[in-house]
């Protein structure tokens, strides 16, 4: 007797009816058991942390068991800084407590940036580099013959600057 003709016979389609209801069986236990397993229905609602100081931000989570993490930090002058500016999930989004809540905040300290303008740059190129870079400046011109529309030198607080010295993102340097 061939394979299709036994399932066809009364034997066959028996075993056949069997097998579904063992596969069925062994389906639904394992669905209740990743059903507990994963605490589906435990769930928390991840409260709005933006404008709030990393502190203030642990501990709203913590008090919903939830894990901080802060993935990266971005300056801007205008902002409070060590304040939260995102984070993900985002805020009422429901998520499994002990799941981590990213963070990106604003930097406590500004970067800093190194000073690559010498004497003898073009001006406007200085300027374009101090922009970039953030750094504030005011332009101070001295009649001279020989370094016109030139940089003469790069000062901060007084002192002179050389091309490699480094200052806080938001100076201002002359």
């Amino acid at each position: 007797m061939s394979f299709f003709g036994y399932l066809k016979s009364k034997d066959g389609k028996r075993s056949l009816l069997r097998l579904l209801g063992v596969y069925a069986i062994v389906t639904i236990l394992v669905m209740i058991f990743l059903w507990w397993y994963t605490d589906h229905g435990q769930q928390v609602s991840v409260p709005n942390l933006s404008g709030m100081t990393v502190e203030e931000a642990t501990a709203a989570l913590d008090d919903l068991s939830l894990e901080v993490l802060v993935i990266d930090s971005i300056y801007d002058k205008k902002a409070k800084p060590g304040t939260v500016l995102e984070q993900s999930p985002a805020p009422e989004q429901k998520v499994k407590e002990g799941r981590a809540v990213f963070l990106t905040i604003y930097r406590i300290l500004p970067p800093q940036e190194t000073i690559n303008i010498k004497e003898g740059d073009f001006a406007q190129v200085a300027i374009i580099k101090l922009k970039n870079k953030g750094i504030e400046f005011d332009v101070k011109y001295v009649p001279n013959n020989s370094l016109v529309g030139a940089v003469i030198s790069v000062t901060y607080k007084g002192k002179r600057l050389k091309p490699g010295d480094q200052i806080a993102r938001g100076n201002k340097v002359v």
